[in-house]
């Protein structure tokens, strides 16, 4: 046979496999599991907390990143992955929304492949909360668009190619393996409405907090008989109000960087006026009567920079002389004694960064935050 004959002869067959298949899945006949679903790793096996039905989350370190190198030094890369439209008892073929998949694709892939193969269910939409590269590189393991605020698409747009050379340093070559930057190419916008998992969701933006955007969703729930969408409801089973506040509530600890502390402040005051019954944050989940104490616990933090700095220069120390000797705040301590030094090393770089608008007020008198109470008094 000659060798144009030979490829004929192969390409028919391909056509004639591709029909077989076809018929098959048509005509309701199994497809083979290799075909069908990924390959359930038990390793990569990534366990879904529910929070309330509709509402599941992810968070500490994943088992995805078990290849990757750490040092005492630096803080494990760890994140809470939000997962909007999975119900127990709901069938198969189930489409999900995520929210901050997390730092790397191998990540993104553990939690697409357990959705898949525990739960039946395909990950359909995509969301980043904020720039941080924990939250956000793991974009790439999803052909989805990702949806996000403009704040937070122009910030990774100008750092993720930094961040991803940080986390590679941080985290090593095989953790990062696949991991590249897809940038959010869907708008979200102020007061917008977003419909996933169920629930109608409000789109609400925190700028200068966290970070330079930092994005809220807000499912009213419904509560003394309203319902989300403001309507009536008549003998209908209540739901809890819940917020998403992406990295606005840390239980790990608060990481200051791009964001300020003031604008911080006025947005944990905006979450405690919606009074939710549920809050997810970062590392943390709070149900009824423990979200205004987590909400405290993260204001007084903040409110504990400035009063720090606000002390410090009234008694005439600059700002190199005021951070000596500083030590992590009592009711803060590191979550594990492992943690302990990259946790002081960021509330050192916290506290520079909180120094320099603490200044501000102090130098123009400007009105103290009523948040934090009365203006910290330095005995003379």
């Amino acid at each position: 046979m000659t060798r144009r004959g030979r490829l004929w002869r192969c390409a028919w067959v391909a056509v004639w496999l591709g029909w077989v298949w076809m018929g098959s899945a048509w005509s309701g006949q199994a497809v083979p599991a290799s075909v069908a679903t990924p390959v359930c790793a038990p390793s990569e096996g990534v366990s879904l907390q529910t929070v309330v039905p509709g509402v599941a989350v992810v968070h500490g370190q994943w088992p995805a990143l078990a290849g990757a190198t750490w040092t005492p030094e630096r803080p494990a890369r760890l994140a809470t992955t939000v997962v909007l439209g999975l119900r127990s008892g709901s069938g198969s073929g189930r489409e999900v929304t995520v929210v901050d998949p997390g730092p790397t694709r191998r990540v993104g892939q553990a939690l697409k492949n357990t959705l898949l193969c525990q739960w039946q269910a395909r990950v359909t939409g995509l969301v980043n909360t904020h720039a941080h590269a924990e939250q956000v590189l793991a974009n790439s393991a999803f052909r989805l668009p990702v949806r996000a605020l403009p704040g937070t698409a122009r910030a990774m747009q100008k750092r993720c190619a930094a961040c991803q050379a940080a986390l590679r340093e941080d985290l090593g070559a095989q953790a990062m393996q696949g991991t590249r930057i897809v940038l959010p190419s869907h708008t979200l916008h102020d007061g917008q409405s977003l419909q996933a998992g169920g629930r109608l969701w409000q789109v609400i933006e925190m700028p200068q907090a966290h970070t330079e955007s930092d994005l809220v969703l807000w499912s009213r729930g419904t509560r003394d008989g309203q319902r989300q969408d403001g309507g009536v409801h008549k003998g209908e089973a209540m739901e809890p109000g819940i917020v998403l506040a992406g990295g606005l509530v840390d239980g790990r600890w608060p990481v200051l960087a791009q964001g300020r502390v003031l604008g911080w402040l006025q947005a944990l005051d905006r979450l405690q006026a919606m009074q939710p019954d549920w809050l997810i944050g970062q590392h943390v989940v709070a149900g009824p009567q423990q979200v205004l104490p987590v909400l405290q616990r993260q204001r007084d933090y903040l409110c504990g920079l400035l009063g720090h700095a606000w002390r410090r220069l009234e008694q005439g120390q600059s700002e190199s002389e005021g951070v000596q000797g500083l030590s992590v705040p009592a009711h803060w301590p590191a979550p594990e004694a492992k943690d302990a030094p990259a946790w002081r090393q960021q509330h050192l770089f916290n506290q520079l960064r909180a120094w320099r608008e603490a200044e501000l007020l102090w130098l123009e008198r400007q009105a103290w935050p009523a948040s934090c109470g009365s203006v910290p008094d330095v005995a003379r």
